[in-house]
């Protein structure tokens, strides 16, 4: 059954509807004013009888409770209860509302998105209006708030229409007149027969012209209505936003919530500002967290308390699901909000130390901003069961399999759900979650890896820090300079002018893949600058001994005696399998010989060289598996 209904209503209508505050805006829609030139518009299109789009309502009086407040320009101790929420339309209900029934000047700007409010009146010049060769931008006029138009910067009066004699004598009615300009036009009249002469002959013949061809077009003018009934769903008025309110701000879940809850006197905007200032402030890890992330957290766990209870009743039957889509949240209620928040709070504050504890720093180290939201609800519901290691040992598997399967990309709200089942039951010595048992990870997926902002790209730096790497001049560790913004950045092992001039040449997916790359300061990395290996390192032992800076070359997998021989393709496949090894490892999966795939691509660009057998290395050497806490050292 259809929850809407359509119909074309008269403008004045509606304005009368606005003035007594039987239309009012729900509160989570934010004041937002036209410019000067989109309210002339408006204004030229309704004296034409041009349309102007549809208007949106909301049934007020149903489950969806709304706080609401006039339209700006209604005094709030005239306006009654609403008896329907605007939706959509806003912006041009009150520009209408301002220009044609308000009894002061209008707020708008000079141009879309300017800063400076200006006070303006609105005018019809009415000869300009009757002359079909005038153009109609020249029919609506804008003056100042003392409704006088001045030139010569300031010092000449172009046009005064301070008092009605003025707007008599100009031919000019105030927009706030036509809607009912009665005594406007018998002042008008009287003034013209006073005068003696009309530049049109009679003044009365001329205004009923006037009031035939443009005033009863704002008169009889209507607008269609789209009314949502009292039983519209939250998701149906959050998808209205979504989809249909292009012009103001964009609503969210969050917003929608926000609203939802003001009727029981709860700001939520309020209240995650207080939570998000705590967490970001003191976790970086966190500062990406949102207030729908949130929101999704308390709401998986409300759902799943939901689900407990309804299958422990009498007769379960069917059960509800698990979730935080858009309707769900949408679904929560203040009371299950109350309940759950501050122990969500403290499960992304046990999430960022988790997320520590994997050598994940800052925001920006965050691989899945998307897999926090899981992790804290896994959290708050296992508590103390996460503290043992073997707990930690499989908590930490799915979070890397999640990682470098690169599950959280995007429609994530279904695994999380799965997550909050799968991994508190394996947890609790259950199956193994599905993301683990499916999670893999390919050889060809490092040859295409060359964005930071990639996850498994962020997963392999935050690895690199887990396995001592430490920074090739002055051997700091990774993780220590990273905690405290050392100016850590990625660079090319082989750098990009070396590349392109060594013959043959290498081609840029190759030098740009994340095999070719690794974590380097910027002094390390200008004293790199464009040479090859063979020159740069001798640099390097300047500040390091050969042995200490071998080490460190080796915890970032770099193999230092090809390096030193400037052989990048032998480079490239014993990094590209010394980086597959360890990511398998981590995800818990055998291990993937992938050194075929690296050669094939080598080969393709005609960069294959003979690896060379006298050289031992062992990608996983010492450092590979230094201690794993913060300022291990590689030496």
């Amino acid at each position: 059954m259809s929850t809407f209904k359509a119909n074309a209503l008269l403008l004045k209508n509606l304005l009368d509807d606005v003035a007594n505050g039987k239309i009012q805006l729900p509160d989570f829609q934010r004041g937002w004013v036209w410019d000067d030139d989109r309210i002339k518009d408006l204004l030229i299109s309704i004296s034409r009888g041009f349309p102007i789009g549809a208007v949106m309502t909301l049934d007020a009086g149903g489950d969806l409770r709304f706080r609401s407040r006039p339209v700006e320009g209604v005094a709030s101790n005239a306006a009654g209860q609403a008896a329907e929420y605007l939706l959509d339309g806003q912006q041009r209900l009150t520009s209408l509302y301002q220009a044609l029934r308000y009894e002061g000047p209008v707020e708008t700007r000079y141009r879309p998105g300017g800063r400076w409010v200006i006070k303006r009146w609105y005018y019809i010049d009415i000869q300009k209006v009757l002359n079909p060769l005038v153009n109609l931008d020249d029919t609506i006029v804008s003056v100042p708030e003392d409704r006088v138009v001045r030139s010569n910067f300031g010092r000449d009066i172009a046009l005064d229409l301070s008092s009605p004699e003025r707007e008599f004598e100009h031919h000019m009615i105030p927009t706030e007149q036509v809607m009912d300009g009665m005594d406007w036009m018998l002042g008008y009249i009287e003034y013209w027969q006073g005068r003696g002469s009309h530049p049109h002959d009679s003044p009365s013949k001329f205004f009923r012209q006037f009031k035939d061809a443009v005033l009863e077009n704002f008169t009889a003018y209507q607008l269609p209505v789209i009314s949502l009934g009292k039983g519209t769903s939250k998701e149906a008025v959050c998808t209205v936003f979504e989809k249909v309110n292009t012009g103001g701000v964009t609503l969210n879940v969050f917003e929608l919530v926000t609203a939802a809850f003001a009727a029981d006197d709860f700001s939520l905007r309020d209240d995650w500002a207080a939570r998000s200032g705590r967490l970001h402030s003191e976790f970086g890890v966190l500062q990406g967290v949102s207030g729908d992330q949130f929101l999704q957290a308390v709401t998986l766990l409300a759902t799943q308390e939901r689900r407990r209870r309804a299958s422990s009743g009498p007769s379960p039957g069917q059960l509800p699901g698990i979730g935080c889509r858009r309707a769900d949240i949408l679904n929560l209620t203040f009371s299950e909000y109350q309940t759950w928040a501050d122990r969500v709070e403290e499960g992304f504050i046990d999430a960022a130390k988790f997320l520590r504890s994997q050598f994940v720093f800052t925001r920006y180290n965050v691989p899945y901003n998307t897999q926090l939201v899981p992790l804290a609800a896994l959290y708050v519901e296992l508590g103390n069961e996460l503290v043992p290691a073997n707990a930690q040992e499989k908590l930490s598997r799915w979070f890397w399999c999640g990682i470098f399967s690169e599950s959280y990309g995007s429609g994530v709200e279904t695994q999380f759900a799965r997550d909050l089942e799968q991994v508190a039951n394996h947890i609790r010595d259950g199956a193994e979650p599905a993301l683990v048992v499916e999670a893999s990870f390919i050889p060809e997926r490092l040859l295409s890896l060359r964005t930071r902002n990639s996850s498994a790209y962020k997963g392999l730096y935050a690895l690199q820090m887990k396995s001592g790497a430490a920074d090739w001049r002055n051997a700091k560790s990774l993780a220590f300079a990273t905690i405290h913004d050392e100016n850590i950045d990625i660079h090319h092992i082989f750098p990009v002018a070396w590349s392109r001039q060594t013959k043959p040449e290498v081609p840029r997916y190759l030098y740009d893949s994340v095999i070719n790359k690794t974590p380097i300061d910027a002094l390390t990395n200008r004293i790199i600058g464009g040479h090859a290996p063979s020159r740069y390192l001798p640099r390097l032992r300047q500040d390091i001994n050969e042995e200490r800076l071998n080490g460190i070359l080796t915890s970032h997998w770099i193999n230092p005696g090809l390096l030193e021989k400037d052989l990048f393709g032998d480079c490239f496949v014993d990094r590209g399998q010394a980086m597959l090894d360890l990511i398998n490892r981590t995800m818990g999966k055998p291990s993937v010989d992938g050194r075929q795939v690296f050669r094939d691509a080598l080969d393709s660009a005609g960069l294959a060289e003979e690896y060379d057998d006298e050289i031992e290395y062992d990608p996983f050497g010492d450092s590979a598996y230094a201690d794993e806490t913060l300022g291990s050292d590689t030496s």
